[in-house]
């Protein structure tokens, strides 16, 4: 008898834990749905910070790189290697921090557009697309302490709603002494709080170094080597000591004496050949696909060389080429009778 209503209690028993457990799964799976319907519904409509608005495809990147980007195989390269090997560790120790350093119009900003527009589905219109520019909005020397304040809440709330988020910093020679020292915690090997920061990426730009950049290619050009054989060996340390004691945003700083920078990515000076390919490119941007070596010259005779005496490359790069390009494109049509 003992054993009868031992075995009806444990049978009660059982069926009440099936009952509560499916209830249980029930709850869960409602709640699984709900959040879904919400999750899928918002981010259908509204970017959110996962691989559908941020795919990165990188091999996107290293076509553009190869297809686009004249005379900086070094800069293809190590970009292409850093971005790739970057966003594709699924556990960075820390955010990636690049520096690309070079004469203006030799390709920084272009390159910029490329990374962004292959990392996020939306490009430059991307909300975890940060870009600050050292002229405009860093202006005054005298309230570095406020920008200070601003650039860390708006990192850190960016941070906070996408570890994946990209800060691009244009003309850093432009801006106060000690500005970058505050993004110390954002880059280096420990954690800031709670917040996820190891998959971001930083970036500067900056004509510090340039110079330097300049001299080596003379001193290479004369010494009879191939610019294609030019490595980041011939470079790096010269931009490092060359950006670390030239005014500017990166003089003096903690980035670079903590070594949190991990490239240094030289933008050489253009040759001729360099800027013809470019000044190529913007006729075809008005489906002019094949100029005349006579307007092809016309908007060379715009672009100054230098240094004397050799004067092998463009002062300004392909800087503004498209809009003597439109010049010249326009008077050939007859637009300005």
């Amino acid at each position: 008898m003992k054993k009868n209503y031992f075995f009806i209690l444990v049978t009660i028993l059982f069926s009440l834990v099936k009952w509560n457990n499916a209830i249980i799964l029930e709850s869960a799976l409602i709640g699984g749905l709900v959040s879904f319907g919400a999750y899928y519904g918002r981010c259908k409509f509204y970017e959110c910070c996962d691989d559908e608005y941020i795919p990165r495809q990188t091999f996107k990147l290293k076509q553009d790189l190869n297809e686009k980007l004249y005379g900086q195989q070094i800069a293809v390269d190590l970009v292409f290697s850093a971005i790739h090997s970057h966003v594709h560790h699924e556990n960075p120790r820390k955010p990636l921090v690049l520096s690309f350093h070079g004469l203006p119009g030799s390709g920084k900003n272009y390159v910029v557009t490329m990374i962004v527009n292959t990392l996020f589905k939306l490009g430059e219109k991307s909300n975890y697309y940060h870009f600050f520019n050292g002229r405009s909005d860093f202006p005054s020397d005298e309230n570095v302490s406020y920008y200070k304040i601003y650039l860390h809440n708006v990192i850190q709330a960016a941070l906070s709603k996408c570890e994946r988020s990209v800060f691009v910093f244009d003309e850093v020679d432009k801006m106060p002494q000690g500005l970058l020292d505050i993004l110390v915690p954002f880059i280096d090997y420990t954690s800031y709080g709670s917040r996820k920061k190891s998959k971001s990426i930083f970036i500067f730009l900056s004509n510090t170094g340039s110079h330097q950049i300049l001299d080596r290619m003379i001193n290479i050009w004369e010494s009879g080597r191939d610019r294609n054989n030019a490595t980041i060996l011939d470079f790096e340390s010269l931009i490092a000591i060359g950006a670390f004691n030239e005014d500017g945003g990166l003089f003096r700083s903690s980035t670079i004496e903590s070594r949190l920078i991990d490239h240094y990515v030289p933008f050489l000076p253009l040759e001729r050949k360099h800027v013809i390919m470019c000044i190529k490119d913007a006729f075809a941007h008005f489906s002019l696909y094949d100029p005349s070596e006579q307007q092809i010259q016309s908007v060379l005779s715009h672009v100054t060389f230098g240094p004397n005496p050799h004067n092998l490359y463009s002062t300004s790069g392909c800087k503004r080429l498209d809009y003597k390009v439109a010049s010249v494109v326009h008077a050939s049509r007859g637009d300005f009778v």
